[in-house]
């Protein structure tokens, strides 16, 4: 395809409209004289003269007014696609399904408050939560989701972050556990309990093991599972420990046994959790995408500011 000038267009277009150099050239915003060689131009691109003289007038050639009925549309339609994306959006009557990636506990901390500003803000919208069995890119890179939220667990460089919030592990007992007793926790008594840990891809070594070693010391897993709330009624019945995001505490402790629950810091550090959208580039000016990510953002910190 040779090189257009789609400028040539809208120049087409006025000059059809007004069979007149000079008011089209007004319209234009050009002097008469650039409007002539804009014109010299179409006829050199079309073959055909376009508009000739007529006494004191210019009158369209038949080619031209063939050309008359739909070059207006043609142009209106050009600029349209070259506009920016329209970022006004009618939130109240615009309908569209989201896929989020996401682990159930983020699910259980957000998805009731989410509910809740999607049916004030925007009711059409709907959210499609599917479990996330892996960090891998491909499922964003190829458009089956929509948006991550959780941990990056990959390098694909493309890839948009935004931080939600930083998240730290806390360990979970049950109420007069003898590790609560005194002289408290410390790291060889922590260690020294049997422990259940979450892991979808049955890894039972984390942060926690990697401080523990450097201090000499090893716990013992004696379970795995799959979701942090798997965990409760484990530990709930037993002297095992377990461990879940500090995000998660309020969602566990208001369950139906939340007084059979103990929480307690950690006697080892462990490196924060930062939890993140993550999406494509393809989405990155998608209007209602980006509102989607605000409206989880904002979420997220009335969520936080709520825990304290």
């Amino acid at each position: 395809m040779p090189d257009i000038d789609l400028n040539l267009l809208t120049a087409l277009d006025a000059l059809l409209t007004e069979c007149s150099v000079t008011r089209a050239a007004r319209r234009m915003g050009l002097s008469p004289s650039a409007m002539s060689r804009t014109l010299a131009r179409l006829r050199a691109a079309t073959g055909d003269p376009l508009l000739v003289q007529a006494g004191r007038q210019m009158v369209p050639t038949p080619y031209a007014a063939e050309l008359a009925g739909r070059v207006s549309h043609v142009a209106r339609s050009a600029c349209a696609l070259l506009q920016p994306a329209n970022p006004q959006l009618n939130l109240a009557s615009t309908e569209r399904s989201f896929i989020i990636r996401a682990n159930d506990s983020f699910i259980d901390l957000t998805a009731a408050a989410l509910v809740k500003e999607l049916q004030r803000q925007a009711p059409l919208i709907r959210l499609v939560f599917v479990n996330k069995r892996d960090k891998e890119a491909d499922l964003l890179r190829r458009g089956e989701i929509d948006l991550e939220i959780g941990v990056l667990g990959t390098d694909a460089p493309e890839l948009k972050i935004r931080t939600l919030f930083n998240d730290r592990f806390v360990g979970i007992c049950r109420q007069n556990h003898p590790l609560l007793q005194a002289p408290g926790v410390t790291a060889e008594r922590y260690a020294s309990y049997p422990h259940v840990v979450i892991s979808r891809h049955n890894k039972i070594w984390g942060p926690v093991d990697d401080a523990l070693e450097r201090l000499g010391l090893r716990r013992r897993v004696i379970m795995a599972l799959p979701a942090f709330a798997n965990a409760i009624p484990v530990v709930q019945d037993s002297d095992i420990l377990g461990l879940v995001p500090l995000s998660c505490s309020a969602c566990f402790a208001s369950g139906a046994r939340q007084n059979d629950l103990a929480y307690f810091e950690l006697p080892v550090e462990t490196p924060a959790i930062k939890i993140a959208l993550i999406w494509h580039p393809r989405m990155q000016t998608d209007p209602l995408h980006r509102w989607l990510r605000e409206a989880i953002m904002t979420v997220c910190r009335r969520e936080q500011a709520a825990r304290g």
